[in-house]
């Protein structure tokens, strides 16, 4: 493994760790509360539907009307509200993540609300800038760069795409696409990992292996490998990370497809120890 390459791997996850740390990262995740029919009332004061953090919003903010499927945004007199670049009056009809371009509702400079919507169901998704999880956070933690787990991998397109079911962290199937298995060796074993190919020609990879639960998140990792070259691409664990989930009790993550279990102990990329300012 080349100087260049560990400084390049290292920066890499340098980013990595700046952006966990923003404002609107999931360390700063606050809240996830899913609306039932209706008015779903925020505020921070106690009683409303959605909580919001004492002193980041007034005691009674604003409703959420919740019919058919559609979510309508309602504020109390005198509260100011930003939804996207403009200032919210009220009124407006609120579109969620799977709309492929939601509205985002900030209120009193730290908070920042969006709808989610998983499993048919809608949600609202809390951010708070003064979160304690991102002002105490002790910092994402690595395995060092090793050459081993940087490897080739044939690429085994499925043509057509193979039909899998996803589960996420809430206990949802989601229905997903497997484009190709990328098989190689670790260790004198052969590995083989379902993964679904990007627009820009990388492989998605959602995995667990034996060091699951032990130096790495129990339930997941995932990693996004070189751009492919021809029948091969490069698969570099030591860029294998943690999921949102690990950071947040409010994320909604992914995890592996079947097949995607692994026996080998892959230890490279990112360890999951306790972290004091998450509870994990």
């Amino acid at each position: 493994m080349t100087e260049n390459y560990t400084t390049e791997l290292l920066d890499w996850r340098a980013r990595v760790e700046t952006s966990l740390r923003g404002e609107t990262s999931w360390l700063a995740l606050a809240g996830l509360f899913w609306l039932k029919p209706g008015e779903n009332r925020f505020g921070s004061a106690p009683g409303n539907d959605i909580l919001l953090p004492a002193g980041g919003a007034p005691p009674q903010a604003g409703v959420l009307l919740y019919a058919g499927r559609s979510v309508t945004l309602g504020l109390m007199p005198g509260v100011e509200a930003r939804l996207d670049d403009a200032p919210a009056q009220g009124g407006e009809t609120l579109r969620p993540d799977s709309s492929g371009s939601p509205n985002f509702l900030y209120l009193g400079g730290r908070l920042r609300m969006v709808l989610v919507e998983r499993g048919g169901k809608l949600a609202v998704r809390l951010w708070d800038a003064q979160h304690p999880n991102r002002l105490h956070f002790g910092g994402r933690k690595w395995y060092e760069p090793d050459p081993a787990y940087r490897v080739t991998a044939r690429i085994q397109p499925y043509n057509p795409p193979k039909a899998v079911t996803i589960p996420d962290m809430l206990g949802n199937d989601n229905p997903a696409q497997m484009h190709a298995a990328l098989v190689m060796d670790i260790g004198g074993q052969e590995v083989r990992l379902d993964a679904e190919r990007q627009p820009e020609g990388e492989y998605y990879i959602m995995f667990k292996d034996a060091t699951s639960g032990k130096t790495t998140y129990p339930a997941v990792r995932y990693l996004l490998t070189e751009v492919a070259e021809g029948e091969t691409v490069i698969v570099d664990f030591n860029r294998a990370y943690s999921p949102p989930c690990a950071f947040t009790d409010f994320a909604t993550c992914p995890l592996p497809p079947p097949g995607n279990h692994l026996t080998v102990a892959i230890e490279a990329g990112e360890q999951y120890p306790p972290h004091p300012a998450t509870g994990g």
